[in-house]
């Protein structure tokens, strides 16, 4: 692969904390207007668009697997351009396919906006991922992210606020409003990043083709686990509230108490559990540890139905606070490991094609295993489930094995890059 210039080290000292307040703004506005429609959106397209709630899985679903497709060239013109300009461009097509919302009057015009929601929503996390990478010394890259994740639920949860808020009184015409604001959200981060210093670390790539990436057997096999053990997403957002409405005598209510534990907790540990995904090694184990977790959590809900309503919400919250440290651990490893993997010069390509995984997890084949699966067998779908996942947590130290730490001198070749900083 070619390179326009040679690679340059992220700023150290304090310089890279110039830029963080300009990234985290806009991390905060970003996802405040994410969460002014995310906890709304299945209730607007039912009783606003007044579509069928399986056409809305089927489209989301679609619209997921469009995501999936895009998401190679979409790799390679990051790989070309750089992660700035693509975020401008990325949160453009938000705006206007948020606004879209609005003039959705069937089927095919709710398929074509939300394609347009699902590539921007995959794109964007690794695209700010790349931009800090840049710039951030990589001792300190955990630490960083594990802020950036922190004011991503912070903005979820005031978004979220203000969706309640403004949707209390059951007015149908509240939606216009949020959705509004979710538009004008995205341009304020369009505008932001338009102000920002380019990114200073690692080449840009004159070309990263489609065969370097789907040939890299390194970067399809971490992608394809990591959606494995992403799969807390689907549990948590579609498979437990189904759950506990239909297996359990816990009242509805109590789905929204128990995802409050689900948001404080993230807030409130994620920064501090940095420390557990500094280095490759660390960051293995946590996937060990994250699976074991989801499996753990599993086995919880499948045991939940056993109680009366007082000891199935015990349970259930038990369930729920075990998924909450999958996800952050798993979330926190998820950085470090694909960090090591992209090579500098195409970093930007990397992570946009390893979000993906993300993706899958989520939007494609999560909901379907969730609900035509686990929830179709019950107890053992929960039980093969938890199963799956303990297995998983045996390919960290397969990795660990296989990958010896590199000498200090290793120099940035393909044969290199495998080897990774495994020492704590």
């Amino acid at each position: 692969m070619k390179t326009s210039t040679t690679p340059a080290q992220p700023p150290t000292g304090g310089k890279y904390r110039q830029f963080l307040p300009l990234v985290q703004t806009a991390t905060l506005i970003e996802w405040t207007g994410t969460g002014l429609f995310l906890a709304v959106s299945t209730i607007y397209f039912v009783k606003v668009a007044h579509l069928s709630t399986a056409s809305v899985g089927t489209g989301l679903t679609i619209g997921g697997a469009v995501a999936i497709a895009v998401s190679v060239p979409l790799a390679r013109l990051a790989g070309r351009l750089g992660p700035k300009p693509l975020l401008i461009g990325v949160m453009l097509l938000r705006a206007l396919a948020t606004v879209g919302y609005l003039w959705v009057d069937g089927w095919w015009s709710f398929l074509l906006v939300v394609s347009a929601i699902a590539v921007t929503e995959q794109s964007s996390p690794p695209l700010v991922q790349s931009y800090v990478g840049a710039r951030t010394p990589e001792d300190l890259r955990a630490r960083v992210m594990a802020v950036q994740r922190t004011v991503v639920n912070l903005g979820i949860s005031l978004g979220g606020l203000i969706a309640g808020a403004a949707l209390g009184a059951g007015d149908a015409d509240a939606f216009r409003p949020l959705l509004i604001g979710g538009a004008v959200a995205y341009l304020a981060v369009a505008a932001v990043f338009a102000t920002a210093p380019r990114e200073e670390g690692g080449a840009v790539a004159e070309g990263t083709s489609v065969a370097e990436l789907l040939g890299d057997r390194r970067l399809l096999g971490f992608t394809a686990y990591n959606a494995l053990v992403s799969l807390w997403m689907p549990v948590l957002n579609v498979a437990f509230p189904l759950w506990l409405v239909t297996a359990t005598d816990v009242p509805e209510r109590y789905v929204g108490v128990l995802y409050a534990v689900n948001t404080v907790l993230c807030i409130a540990l994620q920064y501090p559990l940095n420390r557990c995904y500094r280095t490759t090694r660390r960051a293995w184990l946590s996937y060990a540890g994250a699976a074991v977790l989801l499996g753990g959590g599993a086995l919880a809900f499948a045991a939940a139905p056993r109680f009366g309503w007082q000891g199935a919400l015990v349970v259930l919250g038990g369930a729920v606070v075990l998924l909450t440290f999958a996800e952050l651990l798993q979330v926190g490893a998820s950085w470090t490991l694909s960090f090591d993997l992209a090579p500098q010069e195409a970093r930007s390509a990397y992570l946009v094609l390893f979000n993906t995984s993300r993706t899958i997890a989520n939007r494609v084949a999560g909901p379907v295993l969730m609900t035509g699966v686990v929830l179709a067998l019950g107890t053992a779908g929960w039980m093969a489930f938890a199963g799956v996942m303990l297995l998983g947590a045996l390919v960290p130290f397969v990795m660990l094995r296989r990958t010896p730490t590199a000498p200090a001198t290793a120099p940035d070749t393909p044969a290199s890059r495998p080897k990774a900083r495994t020492a704590d």
